[in-house]
């Protein structure tokens, strides 16, 4: 996991090949003049889902395996629970393949404040509970294929 502002995020773009083409469409794109939906940047490899949606209170644990998500918050700030896989024991709904997710009843170690301008990477061995925050969410993912 990694979390930074937008500002730095050129100091990861040598982590995976579609990082440099994720961080330059997050820079150069206002997203107040976007729909919610999917923007694809590469197909199925490289994509982006834009949502609003009402923060939540709380939020179960979840974990991919065939993708990498890059998180930003667009509209306020957004606590996000972690825990690594290896230390999640409760699996609470078996992992789908085809949406590329399991989901654990674990509680989280630890809780991120991620405000806008900021962004968090969760690798496929970080379980993250997103989505919670008072009030109005809108965010974006972007899914990276491994």
């Amino acid at each position: 996991m990694i979390i930074d502002s937008l500002d730095n995020a050129h100091m990861y773009e040598c982590l995976h090949p579609y990082f440099k083409q994720a961080f330059d469409f997050l820079r150069s794109t206002d997203f107040s003049t976007v729909d919610d939906g999917r923007i694809e940047l590469q197909g199925d490899t490289v994509y982006i889902n834009l949502a609003g949606n009402a923060g939540k209170k709380s939020a179960p644990l979840e974990a991919h395996k065939l993708y990498i998500d890059i998180q930003m918050p667009l509209s306020t700030t957004e606590f996000i629970g972690f825990k690594p896989v290896s230390r999640c024991e409760a699996v609470s709904e078996v992992y789908d393949n085809e949406r590329d997710i399991v989901f654990y009843a674990d509680d989280f170690d630890t809780i991120l404040s991620v405000s806008p301008g900021q962004f968090v990477i969760f690798y496929p061995q970080d379980a993250h509970a997103p989505a919670m925050a008072s009030g109005y969410l809108r965010k974006l993912v972007v899914k990276i294929k491994l």
